[in-house]
This record gives structure tokens, sequence and C-alpha cells, in this order.
């Protein structure tokens, strides 16, 4: 979806992520979110837990992208 609107993962700004079971995924989703942006780089984010999400999914990302 990035790559289609002409962004890229590194230009995320901003981003909400929801957890559905939040007590046991918060550390292990918190060291891929850290692996996946350069030190120092890390955006705004805030995470919180869910009671469900749509089509049962563990986990949601709503991202805001600088083009």
């Amino acid at each position: 979806m990035l790559a289609g609107c002409g962004a890229a993962w590194e230009r995320t700004v901003m981003a909400r992520i929801c957890l559905r079971e939040f007590a046991r995924d918060y550390a292990a989703m918190n060291a891929i979110w850290e692996a996946a942006f350069p030190p120092g780089g890390l955006p705004a984010r805030t995470t919180v837990g869910v009671t469900g999400l749509a089509l049962d999914a563990l986990v949601q990302l709503d991202l805001v992208v600088a083009l």
C-alpha cells in the first residue's frame, strides 16, 4: 500500500498499533518495531490493547506517512 502511493515504511511519522493480546505480544511487537527503523528514527507511536479486531486479527496498524 505504501509503495502504491509513492511512500516508504521509513517515512512513517506516526503510528497507532492495536494488539488483541497486549500482555502477551507487546514485548515482541516492540522489538520488531525498533528493528524496523534506523537508530534514533522511531516515529511517534501509540500502542493499545483491544478486545477484538476485524476478521479476528491479532494486530492492527494505522500509519501516518510523509510523502
